[in-house]
Protein backbone atom coordinates (compact mmCIF):
# COMPACT_ATOMS: atom_id res chain seq x y z
CA UNK A 1 0.00 0.00 0.00
CA UNK A 2 1.27 3.36 -0.92
CA UNK A 3 1.13 6.38 1.43
CA UNK A 4 -0.05 9.56 -0.19
CA UNK A 5 2.72 12.19 -0.44
CA UNK A 6 0.93 14.73 1.76
CA UNK A 7 0.76 12.25 4.69
CA UNK A 8 4.41 11.15 4.77
CA UNK A 9 6.26 11.49 8.08
CA UNK A 10 9.32 13.67 7.94
CA UNK A 11 12.12 12.23 10.06
CA UNK A 12 15.89 12.33 10.42
CA UNK A 13 17.99 9.43 9.30
CA UNK A 14 20.45 7.76 11.65
CA UNK A 15 23.37 9.16 9.68
CA UNK A 16 22.05 12.71 10.02
CA UNK A 17 21.68 12.27 13.78
CA UNK A 18 25.24 10.94 14.09
CA UNK A 19 26.65 13.87 12.14
CA UNK A 20 24.67 16.32 14.28
CA UNK A 21 26.01 14.69 17.48
CA UNK A 22 29.56 14.86 16.12
CA UNK A 23 29.25 18.56 15.31
CA UNK A 24 27.68 19.33 18.70
CA UNK A 25 30.36 17.33 20.56
CA UNK A 26 33.15 19.14 18.71
CA UNK A 27 31.65 22.49 19.63
CA UNK A 28 31.30 21.56 23.30
CA UNK A 29 34.92 20.38 23.46
CA UNK A 30 36.14 23.60 21.84
CA UNK A 31 34.13 25.64 24.34
CA UNK A 32 35.56 23.64 27.26
CA UNK A 33 39.17 24.13 26.15
CA UNK A 34 38.57 27.85 25.69
CA UNK A 35 37.14 28.17 29.20
CA UNK A 36 40.32 26.65 30.67
CA UNK A 37 42.46 29.25 28.89
CA UNK A 38 40.17 32.06 30.04
CA UNK A 39 40.34 30.86 33.64
CA UNK A 40 44.15 30.80 33.52
CA UNK A 41 44.33 34.30 32.03
CA UNK A 42 41.89 35.59 34.65
CA UNK A 43 44.09 34.20 37.43
CA UNK A 44 47.19 35.81 35.89
CA UNK A 45 45.42 39.16 35.65
CA UNK A 46 44.27 38.92 39.28
CA UNK A 47 47.84 38.28 40.51
CA UNK A 48 49.18 41.14 38.38
CA UNK A 49 46.49 43.44 39.78
CA UNK A 50 47.29 42.49 43.37
CA UNK A 51 50.99 43.10 42.72
CA UNK A 52 50.33 46.52 41.16
CA UNK A 53 48.03 47.57 44.01
CA UNK A 54 50.53 46.46 46.61
CA UNK A 55 53.40 48.33 44.93
CA UNK A 56 51.41 51.53 44.56
CA UNK A 57 50.16 51.42 48.15
CA UNK A 58 53.68 50.81 49.50
CA UNK A 59 55.18 53.76 47.56
CA UNK A 60 52.33 56.03 48.68
CA UNK A 61 52.84 55.02 52.33
CA UNK A 62 56.60 55.65 52.08
CA UNK A 63 55.92 59.06 50.52
CA UNK A 64 53.41 59.88 53.29
CA UNK A 65 55.96 58.89 55.97
CA UNK A 66 58.16 61.81 54.97
CA UNK A 67 61.93 61.62 54.94
CA UNK A 68 62.25 58.35 56.81
CA UNK A 69 64.60 55.66 55.56
CA UNK A 70 62.93 52.27 55.48
CA UNK A 71 63.22 48.87 53.86
CA UNK A 72 61.51 45.55 54.15
CA UNK A 73 60.03 42.52 52.46
CA UNK A 74 56.72 40.70 52.53
CA UNK A 75 55.28 37.55 50.96
CA UNK A 76 51.48 37.20 50.86
CA UNK A 77 48.83 35.86 48.45
CA UNK A 78 51.45 34.48 46.08
CA UNK A 79 53.11 37.89 45.65
CA UNK A 80 56.62 38.61 46.96
CA UNK A 81 57.36 42.28 47.64
CA UNK A 82 60.43 44.19 48.78
CA UNK A 83 60.87 47.94 49.16
CA UNK A 84 63.35 50.63 50.14
CA UNK A 85 63.28 54.36 50.90
CA UNK A 86 66.86 55.66 50.86
CA UNK A 87 68.34 59.17 51.03
CA UNK A 88 69.02 60.74 47.64
CA UNK A 89 70.33 64.13 46.44
CA UNK A 90 67.02 66.04 46.63
CA UNK A 91 65.13 63.88 49.12
CA UNK A 92 64.44 60.17 49.21
CA UNK A 93 64.50 57.56 46.44
CA UNK A 94 61.56 55.18 46.79
CA UNK A 95 61.57 51.76 45.15
CA UNK A 96 59.17 48.87 45.44
CA UNK A 97 59.53 45.56 43.59
CA UNK A 98 56.99 42.78 43.32
CA UNK A 99 57.38 39.23 41.99
CA UNK A 100 54.53 36.90 41.07
CA UNK A 101 53.93 33.76 39.00
CA UNK A 102 52.44 34.22 35.55
CA UNK A 103 51.59 32.02 32.57
CA UNK A 104 51.01 28.32 32.09
CA UNK A 105 54.55 27.46 33.26
CA UNK A 106 54.23 29.81 36.27
CA UNK A 107 57.35 31.74 35.33
CA UNK A 108 58.22 34.46 37.82
CA UNK A 109 57.62 38.02 36.68
CA UNK A 110 59.20 40.98 38.49
CA UNK A 111 57.91 44.54 38.30
CA UNK A 112 59.69 47.53 39.88
CA UNK A 113 58.13 50.87 40.75
CA UNK A 114 60.50 53.77 41.40
CA UNK A 115 59.65 57.24 42.66
CA UNK A 116 61.14 60.05 44.69
CA UNK A 117 60.02 62.34 47.48
CA UNK A 118 61.40 65.71 48.44
CA UNK A 119 62.50 66.54 51.94
CA UNK A 120 62.15 70.00 53.45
Amino acid sequence: MRIPSDHRRIAFTLLELLVACLVLGTGVLALASTSVAVARLTGDAARAGIAAERGQARVESMRAAGCVSASGALVASGVEEWWEAAPAAAGHALTDSVRYASGAQHELRTETLASASTCP
